[in-house]
């Protein structure tokens, strides 16, 4: 049984700790000190439980809960997340294959934006702008980007 408890709250302590490292990359300071606080306090309590408990058996709960703390919360957050709108900005070699690789987006329903730019030779190519709304869409343009091409992913907002 004390065993059990010691698995729990070290699970407990790892899910906290998880959740504050989450919240402290979005800047929510003041909750992710306050998950850091309630982290350490239910370490502690399980360090107290370890000592009374049989060794061998308790450092296995403790790495297992370890394990299983820090696994979970981090699934869940990113299932839970929503959708973010994804900007390609990518400049072609040249204009031809530029123009294929638009029309390959655009028939496969991504929004798409082309300009006229000039390269470093002022040879005159395309940029193209895509507006990928989920992870499918970035995977599309992923898998059909052309090698010769340069690229820059934003990942500017969330999506409602």
């Amino acid at each position: 049984m004390e065993i059990l408890i010691v698995f729990l709250l070290k699970l407990l302590d790892n899910t906290l700790g998880t959740m504050k490292n989450i919240y402290l990359t979005r800047e929510k300071f003041f909750f992710s000190s306050l998950l850091a606080a309630l982290s350490t306090t239910v370490y502690m309590l399980a360090v107290v439980r370890m000592a009374k408990s049989d060794g061998i058996l308790s450092i296995i709960a403790i790495c297992t809960a370890t394990f299983i703390g820090t696994l979970i919360p981090g699934l869940v957050v990113k299932k839970s997340e929503k959708e973010k709108l994804f900007i390609f900005d990518i400049t072609a070699d040249n204009m031809d294959s530029g123009k294929e690789f638009a029309d390959i987006l655009r028939n496969a329903n991504i929004a798409t934006k082309t300009s006229v730019v000039y390269d470093k030779m002022m040879i005159k190519t395309l940029s193209i702008k895509a507006y990928c709304n989920n992870r499918e869409e970035s995977k599309v343009v992923n898998e059909a980007i052309y090698p010769a091409f340069k690229y820059n992913v934003y990942a500017p907002m969330n999506l409602d």
